[in-house]
């Protein structure tokens, strides 16, 4: 009796000792086996994948062709924020290349642009075919309104179609209508006897004709060298309603910022004096 006792004891002191119940022999081998089961899958998903080389290369071209449309499309996005922040007239013409240019005297332009000899002058050449008016078909996708009705010759509306005028020509025929009006002016002069007042006024250094001529050749090249393409709507007849031709006004040109330029020029001048002449 006393030994089945101290049997007892002994196997409640082992498991109280070590934590856990004594187990059979049989569930020593279930465990065993359990075990070496987690161990082999343990083992197979440890072991690398090899993944075809095939595969390898059609991820690598699909991941290409994913960063080039990436790229097309913000290359496009950028185009478009570009071309929305140009001035509005400026959308016909896009990015006008800029060149250098010096200026030089040239006498060929010194002639009535619309003497007797209009057809030969050399003024007619700054003016290209339509003398610079444009055929807008859709005014309102490159922001511009108030240009002259185009029709199709029957008198028919095209579809809101509208001509506008290059400002760039529109300038270039102002200054040449000036050249005009003095050329045939100083003719008119000089034929005269009693011009003693005439004399006085014309002979001043900045009134002497080589000064003007000097004037009005200076002008021709600045204008094209700035090339101001904004375009112009036709200009409002005394009933309001647009009329074809231009005047100008109401117009808005980008233009550099005039207040800048006169406080720079200001702040670097090398001599105290005033005036314009």
């Amino acid at each position: 009796m006393s030994t089945i006792r101290d049997e007892f004891m002994e196997s409640e002191s082992a498991s109280f000792l070590h934590g856990e119940p004594k187990v059979s022999t049989s569930q020593e081998d279930s465990n065993h086996s359990a075990r070496r089961h987690h161990v082999a899958r343990w083992n197979r998903l440890s072991t690398p994948v090899t993944i075809p080389r095939f595969l390898v290369y059609m991820i690598t071209l699909f991941m290409v062709v994913i960063f080039v449309t990436l790229m097309a499309v913000l290359v496009s996005l950028s185009t478009v924020r570009d071309h929305k922040d140009m001035h509005p007239s400026e959308s016909m013409f896009g990015e006008v290349p800029k060149t250098t240019v010096v200026f030089h005297p040239d006498q060929t332009y010194d002639v009535d642009p619309f003497g007797p000899d209009m057809l030969e002058s050399p003024w007619n050449n700054l003016a290209p075919p339509g003398k610079g008016h444009v055929r807008i078909e859709d005014p309102a996708a490159l922001g511009l309104s108030g240009g002259f009705p185009l029709n199709d010759g029957k008198g028919e509306s095209e579809s809101g179609a509208e001509e506008y005028t290059v400002s760039m020509f529109h300038q270039l025929h102002c200054l040449a209508a000036i050249k005009s009006k003095m050329s045939r002016l100083l003719d008119w002069y000089h034929d005269e006897n009693d011009k003693e007042y005439l004399s006085f006024v014309l002979s001043q250094e900045n009134m002497a004709d080589d000064h003007i001529y000097h004037c009005f050749d200076y002008l021709r090249q600045a204008i094209t060298c700035s090339g101001d393409t904004t375009l112009e709507k036709a200009r409002t007849g005394d009933d309001g309603k647009p009329v074809r031709g231009v005047d100008g006004w109401g117009v808005g040109h980008e233009c550099r910022h005039y207040d800048t330029i006169y406080a720079l020029t200001a702040a670097h001048r090398s001599r105290n004096i005033t005036g314009i002449d």
